[in-house]
């Protein structure tokens, strides 16, 4: 069985073909350029190029994956969360390509898609610890299956993600700024005493207090003419040091709480060579298994939404055609 997967929760417009976890073929147009201007994803933009090119796409999977689309036997969405005007446009696509071809469909979330990278023509690893950090999303699930998950911990406010992009634009990065602070960052800069994280209930995330420090510490910073060019590298190389350094405590706790020696973790700021670097780590200083997916899988995609929902119907899950979008 061929899978078709979809995704269209913010600015890229993914398909994706995929057979046993297999990935014949994964497409995507990102609209990231277009919003760079306005320092953020704009819905209505990001929305009508889903619109303008979502069967553009797809087309272009099917031809990569050298299949028909008549080959196809289930097509796989992105349900939420997401920006909702995103959401519809992917929804009712799949909806009509899965009702003209007479397939079942399946609503997919897509935080639990990034979790499920890690396996895309890799062995399946259960149960484990799921860390999702992304520009929208700082979450840790406890995984007996895919059907089976637990929230234990979330953040509170910011994501990890959007604090590193609100703080690098705010030092005159752009945005996204999170990928040219990941460049920037040297080791030999941090220091640690300039970012310090309070502490809080249920192993929750909280990244706006030191988002405040860093734009205040800009300020004074200025004031004192001091801003330069070596010292923006230093604040954001500490800033990023202790975004993921609460990261790896919290997963750390989460371990020793849950004693389970398997972690999984997926979204785009896995991109990022500190996080990765310090995941290794913990790998080999705790004897785990830590499944990371590969850098083009970090970002959203529909190839790990087309492999979830691939595995989820082969359990005997489908969605109603009557299904909606889940934006939260």
């Amino acid at each position: 069985m061929y899978t078709l997967g979809i995704e269209t929760s913010c600015d890229e417009t993914s398909v994706s073909v995929v057979r046993r976890r297999k990935v014949l073929s994964c497409k995507t147009l990102s609209s990231l350029k277009l919003h760079a201007k306005y320092g953020g994803v704009i819905p209505e933009i990001a929305s009508r190029r889903h619109l303008k090119f979502i069967d553009k796409v797809a087309n272009q999977a099917l031809k990569e994956a050298k299949i028909n689309i008549n080959d196809i036997g289930l097509v796989a969405v992105t349900q939420g969360p997401g920006l909702i005007g995103s959401l519809l446009v992917g929804i009712c696509y799949a909806k009509a390509l899965a009702f003209s071809l007479k397939v079942p469909i399946l609503g997919v979330n897509h935080l639990w898609a990034h979790l499920f990278a890690s396996f895309l023509d890799k062995p399946l690893v259960m149960p484990f610890l799921g860390l999702v950090a992304s520009g929208g999303h700082t979450q840790i699930y406890k995984v007996s299956d895919f059907d089976k998950i637990t929230l234990v911990s979330k953040t509170l406010d910011d994501a990890s993600g959007e604090a590193l992009d609100k703080v690098g634009r705010f030092y005159g990065l752009g945005f996204p700024a999170a990928p040219q602070i990941d460049r920037i960052s040297r080791r030999d800069l941090v220091d640690e005493r300039l970012f310090s994280f309070k502490k809080t209930d249920n192993l929750n995330f909280s990244f706006s207090g030191i988002k405040t420090k860093a734009v205040y510490l800009h300020d004074k910073l200025k004031k004192q003419n001091k801003l330069s060019s070596k010292k923006v590298c230093q604040v954001l190389s500490s800033f990023q040091h202790s975004v993921v350094d609460s990261l790896i405590n919290n997963l750390t706790i989460c371990i020793k709480k849950f004693k389970i020696k398997s972690v999984v973790c997926g979204g785009g700021v896995l991109a990022n060579r500190l996080l990765r670097g310090r995941l290794d780590k913990l790998r080999r200083e705790s004897n785990l298994t830590v499944c990371i997916p590969e850098v083009s899988y970090c970002q959203d995609n529909a190839a790990c939404v087309a492999g979830l929902g691939e595995y989820l119907y082969r359990k005997g899950y489908a969605s109603k055609f009557n299904f909606a979008p889940l934006a939260r």
